[in-house]
């Protein structure tokens, strides 16, 4: 089940994570969520720049688009 997370506030558990994705609609939000979880002194970085792109599901069938079709920019972080 997806949660939620429109309180800006809200900061995302990694204790146990190694690796994690954030996907925001646009650029300027890819930087304030880099900036506002704090990876870098959690022990993370950047796996690599950030990009849009469109995203798409399957279930071995079917192909279907997230997001309604739309770019997103991903974030993914690694741990150090």
């Amino acid at each position: 089940m997806e949660e939620k997370m429109n309180d800006m506030s809200h900061h995302i558990d990694t204790a146990s994570e190694e690796r994690f994705t954030i996907i925001v609609p646009s650029l300027s939000q890819a930087a304030l969520e880099v900036h506002r979880q704090n990876m870098w002194e959690k022990g993370y970085r950047l796996e690599n720049s950030i990009n849009s792109q469109k995203y798409f599901q399957s279930d071995g069938r079917e192909i279907s688009k997230l997001f309604e079709g739309e770019a997103m920019y991903a974030i993914t972080f690694v741990k150090r």
